[in-house]
């Protein structure tokens, strides 16, 4: 009896050894499988925070290079708004600023008319100014002797007056004298075929 008591205890403790040892395998390897899942989570979180690092670094820095082009591009807009108001206010001014006019019909002059290529403006009469509901006009009467040629250029100015890129007064011609001189009357006769014109001419202003 002693002896199958003793095996009874024996099998049992050795029984009980296996299903401890069992469990502890199943604890580890709950405990390896829990421990793997949240290092996974772990190192997916630690590179979803890299990735957004890097993308915050990235968009830094594009809104700091966007940010220096509209800096930039304010600065030039500026730059250029100021200088269309500038060439705007001789295009179109806010009076008739008719002493400027005169200065730039004297500068007009000047770069036209050669020796054998004259261009001269003998008087410069303005009237009265013309206002309306939207602009003033600022007439002026002139005398000139030119040549043809010179004659064909002045037309053109006028013509295309108001030009920002000029910065020439915005004109129009209202009526216009011709009377061509005679070659007889001319000492060179090879000199060129001579006008002597009166025009009348609106310049507008603000």
């Amino acid at each position: 009896m002693p002896n199958l008591s003793y095996l009874i205890l024996s099998n049992r403790q050795k029984n009980q050894v296996k299903a401890y040892a069992i469990l502890l395998t199943v604890l580890f390897a709950i405990v390896f499988f829990y421990s793997f899942q949240k290092w996974q989570v772990y190192s997916a979180s630690r590179e979803i925070v890299k990735t957004n690092k890097a993308l915050v670094s990235a968009l830094s820095t594009s809104s700091s290079a966007e940010k220096s082009v509209y800096e930039l591009n304010k600065s030039e807009f500026g730059d250029l708004k100021k200088e269309i108001e500038e060439r705007l206010k001789e295009v179109f001014p806010l009076g008739d600023d008719y002493t400027n006019l005169t200065r730039k019909l004297d500068i007009f002059e000047g770069n036209l008319s050669k020796k054998n290529d004259p261009f001269e403006i003998s008087s410069i009469e303005y009237q009265a100014p013309v206002k309306t509901s939207n602009y003033s006009m600022l007439p002026l009467t002139m005398n000139i002797r030119s040549s043809k040629e010179n004659f064909k250029k002045f037309l053109h100015s006028v013509e295309n007056s108001g030009s920002l890129k000029d910065r020439v007064r915005l004109m129009d011609i209202s009526s216009i004298r011709l009377n061509f001189e005679e070659k007889s009357d001319q000492k060179d006769k090879t000199a060129p075929e001579i006008i002597t014109f009166t025009v009348q001419i609106n310049a507008y202003f603000q």
